[in-house]
């Protein structure tokens, strides 16, 4: 099973042949409380578990349309992403928590994520990942620690324990590495 709290960025890359062992296919998965793009998309069995756990709370907050965008990238998919490395928000091959499955991109249907229009599930999401066991990976403010730029629509799964603890500490997850 993957270790859902482990650290990928520049400083600790994974190797490129390495692949999540409990995958599973979201279009396979039922009941799902989330919608997807048209093509296949693959989470570790632990961040599916939650990912759909929270969309099932949204739907019951009136909030129909949550959508994962972008979840596990093999490391040709993330190169063909980081092209020639001009948009400094792409991490190069390797380097990319998309390659451990915990990693999703949440979205609107047929909305950005950043509009105005999707503000209240914006605001939502914001609020209730942490009770599922996901973080906004890539916070406002926090960008001198993450080394990326703010991401509200990328969450990652770390497990309920961790992600309450970080919400309440304020923390990365890169600072919960340093103070564990």
């Amino acid at each position: 099973m993957t270790d859902v709290l482990m650290l990928v960025n520049a400083a600790n890359p994974l190797p490129l042949d390495w692949v999540p062992d409990d995958l599973v296919d979201l279009w396979e998965q039922q009941p799902r409380h989330f919608l997807l793009p048209m093509r296949r998309e693959y989470l570790a069995r632990p961040a599916f578990e939650a990912a759909n756990a929270m969309c099932a709370a949204g739907e019951e907050a009136g909030f129909h349309y949550l959508e994962l965008l972008s979840c596990y990238r093999d490391p040709e998919r993330q190169a063909a992403l980081y092209g020639n490395g001009e948009d400094e928000g792409v991490a190069r091959p390797g380097e990319s928590e998309h390659q451990t499955g915990l990693a999703m991109d949440v979205g609107v249907w047929h909305r950005s994520f950043l509009s105005e229009e999707s503000a209240a599930e914006r605001d939502w999401v914001a609020k209730h990942c942490w009770d599922f066991g996901l973080i906004l990976r890539f916070p406002e403010g926090r960008e001198d620690v993450t080394g990326f730029p703010a991401e509200p629509w990328h969450l990652r799964y770390v497990g309920r324990e961790a992600a309450l603890e970080m919400r309440d500490r304020g923390w990365v997850l890169e600072e919960w590495h340093a103070n564990k």
